[in-house]
């Protein structure tokens, strides 16, 4: 080599900006720091490995955001089953014509989707939006028809109790006797109560209510001006066994029926009699309403004593009427006496 000519300094590897190069640069760096070529080599492999394991991290961190994402599309785009909808029929305001159910409970399966296009002629008319959405409802209970009742709705706990016994078991043996007993007596209305009696009667023939749905019956019968029946019924259960329970409230009502709806208090007198020394009202009304009997009868001395009875009475209710009642039998006595 002459003074005027310079070799040009060879290329490194290490100067590249390929692969080779930048690894090159690296372990330079490495072994620049005046350390042991040994700690300089694994402080080298170890960054290496640090940027791997970086790496694979971001890739499957991508992956699973990916899955997920493909799964949440695949749900939102899937095909629903049809499903079962519950759905509460509005109940219809009370009404003098009829019963109306308060509480039926439809269950209907919504259509699945048709794979040919609708015409415009056949696709449905928009919803009004007046009508009511539907809402699921929860089953009725006997807690249910009685909270309709605590708020003076009788007509809604009578459908809601009719509602009830349309099922079976005891459940439904209760609510359909509790349907027929506020029919007759907080509503008012006989005919419905007797027909929901021969309902009851004939679905549970061996019912454990049959004695009060009896009793129910014959009372129906005397607020309907059903008196031939009413009689008829209640002098089969004063016979039956079971009915001998019932006697007091038997025999009261046959004198009522007897004595007030026709007027025929020798017939009624029977009925009383069988109460005398019953405690209670039962025995109050009964000694009362025959001293009452006796009166119109004209027998002034049996209604004057029976009268007296009827004030000894600890609980008697109508002990002022009684007293005047007996002022005027004697007073009257005193005065045919003095025409005489």
């Amino acid at each position: 080599m002459t003074g005027g000519t310079v070799r040009a300094e060879p290329r490194r590897l290490a100067s590249g900006d390929d692969r080779a190069g930048r690894l090159l640069q690296e372990a330079e760096h490495a072994f620049g720091a005046q350390l042991s070529p040994k700690i300089a080599w694994q402080r080298f492999q170890s960054r290496r490995q640090r940027r791997r394991l970086l790496g694979f991290a971001m890739v499957a961190a991508a992956m699973g955001i990916l899955v997920a994402f493909t799964c949440h599309r695949l749900a939102t785009r899937r095909i629903d089953a049809p499903t079962l909808v519950a759905e509460r029929i509005p109940t219809p305001q009370p009404s003098a014509i009829g019963p109306h159910p308060a509480a039926v409970l439809e269950r209907r399966i919504s259509p699945p989707p048709s794979p040919l296009p609708r015409s415009r002629s056949l696709a449905p008319a928009p919803l009004s939006r007046s009508a009511p959405p539907l809402q699921a409802s929860e089953p009725l209970t006997d807690a249910t028809c009685r909270a309709w009742v605590s708020q003076a709705r009788p007509e809604r706990a009578v459908d809601c109790y009719e509602t009830i016994g349309r099922e079976s078991g005891i459940g439904a043996e209760v609510a359909l006797y509790e349907a027929a007993r506020l029919s007759a007596e907080a509503l008012g209305d006989a005919p419905r109560s007797l027909a929901l009696i021969e309902q009851h009667r004939a679905r549970f023939p061996n019912s454990v209510l049959r004695v009060e749905v009896e009793w129910l019956k014959i009372r129906s019968l005397e607020r309907a001006g059903q008196f031939d029946q009413a009689l008829s019924a209640s002098e089969a259960l004063l016979d039956s066994a079971v009915g001998r329970s019932l006697a007091p409230k038997l025999h009261l009502l046959r004198g009522r029926i007897y004595a007030d709806a026709r007027s025929q208090c020798a017939l009624a007198l029977p009925e009383y009699v069988a109460l005398l020394g019953e405690p209670g009202s039962a025995g109050d009304e009964a000694e009362f309403k025959r001293a009452q009997c006796l009166e119109q009868l004209h027998k002034p001395d049996e209604a004057r004593a029976a009268y007296q009875r009827y004030l000894d009475r600890a609980d008697a209710r109508s002990a002022d009427i009684a007293r005047a009642r007996l002022a005027a039998i004697s007073n009257s006595g005193q005065a045919s006496e003095g025409q005489r």
